[in-house]
């Protein structure tokens, strides 16, 4: 479905010039009045992060953003960015005389509350909200990180719109200056998480459930947002496959992912001769498919399909190391590999 996508986008970028009114109605809207993205204004719509490089000091909006967004170097004749950022940063538009944001945030789809997270030293993304939306049968999730307060309970039936806090700065690496909404918008792993992790940090608090940030995989927020505002009725999967294969994971059981996102694989049954799934995974680190294989290989395995020329780990969030033509995962890469196929 990628010419829907592609469709998609450039009817936003033929309308982003548009200072008008806020959008019209969609499934899925911003989550805070600020709509500077629309207006072809990003320095008003993301939060920067401080930054310097080559010897100059400088806010870059451009950190706010999703995806290889953060800590530039120089790579042969190019500069790159070496760090994922999971989500958006959204600025607030209002603040009182001690510079406290007053923004509220609010949900962005129909759904319901999930996970309130109301002790801020529990997490990075201090005071934070999961709400889960049913679209088309499977279940998605979106976060609102680092709020000032909380305004929903566990269990609340939430429409679009309806406030569940307010932008602050809770939380790791943020002060009032910089304070922002985190958010995102992610699929979850696996139903078993509590096991695979104890499994793999032993000894850690286990305060988030399912719904801790390890478990919860954000696609692009503002990229869908943009989707659904030019093409009412393109759905999650369709976004989903318009993006670029980035890598393949060979496993020997098939991912639990597939079990609430059906769409993923055309074969829900236990192939006769396969001993194996493959899961190729897109530029934002997200499944695109699932399909059965038969492999002679140790698993798991990966296969890359990015770019040649510059260093894997780079490229990967650091999941998988070595060459093009001899990749290994790393570390991190068999822990996503096990979270994947983890069962208790």
């Amino acid at each position: 479905m990628t010419h829907r996508y592609l469709l998609a986008t450039a009817l936003i970028v033929a309308t982003a010039t548009i200072t008008a009114a806020a959008p019209p109605p969609r499934w899925l809207q911003l989550p805070t009045d600020n709509h500077a993205i629309y207006h072809d204004s990003p320095e008003n719509f993301y939060m920067y992060v401080d930054r310097t490089f080559d010897g100059k000091a400088y806010k870059a909006y451009s950190g706010g953003a999703f995806g290889m967004v953060r800590t530039p170097i120089r790579h042969k004749d190019e500069v790159i960015h070496i760090h994922f950022h999971e989500g958006i940063d959204i600025a607030p538009l209002h603040r009182n005389r001690r510079g406290e944001p007053l923004d509220m945030v609010k949900a962005a789809a129909h759904g319901r509350v999930v996970h309130t997270s109301k002790i801020a030293g529990n997490s990075n993304y201090g005071l934070y909200v999961v709400l889960e939306h049913i679209h088309h049968g499977s279940p998605y999730y979106t976060l609102y990180a680092h709020l000032a307060e909380i305004t929903v309970n566990n269990g609340d039936t939430i429409s679009q719109g309806d406030t569940i806090g307010r932008i602050g700065y809770t939380g790791a690496g943020i002060n009032r200056t910089r304070a922002h909404l985190h958010y995102e918008f992610c699929l979850l792993f696996n139903r078993s998480f509590k096991g695979w992790y104890q499994k793999h940090y032993p000894g850690q608090p286990y305060n988030h459930g399912s719904y801790n940030g390890l478990n919860l995989y954000g696609l692009d927020p503002l990229g869908l947002t943009r989707a659904v505002l030019a093409l009412p009725d393109i759905t999650v999967p369709e976004y989903i496959r318009g993006q670029t294969p980035l890598f393949r994971l060979t496993l020997a059981t098939r991912p639990d992912i597939a079990e609430r996102y059906p769409w993923l694989t055309d074969y829900l049954s236990p192939s006769p001769i396969a001993n194996a799934w493959i899961v190729t995974f897109s530029n934002q680190f997200i499944p695109q498919s699932v399909e059965p294989t038969i492999s002679t290989n140790q698993l798991p395995a990966v296969q890359w399909l990015g770019r040649p020329d510059i260093p894997l780990k780079w490229q990967s969030r650091g999941l998988i190391l070595g060459d093009p033509a001899t990749p290994r995962l790393s570390d991190a890469g068999k822990r996503l590999a096990d979270l994947l196929t983890f069962t208790p």
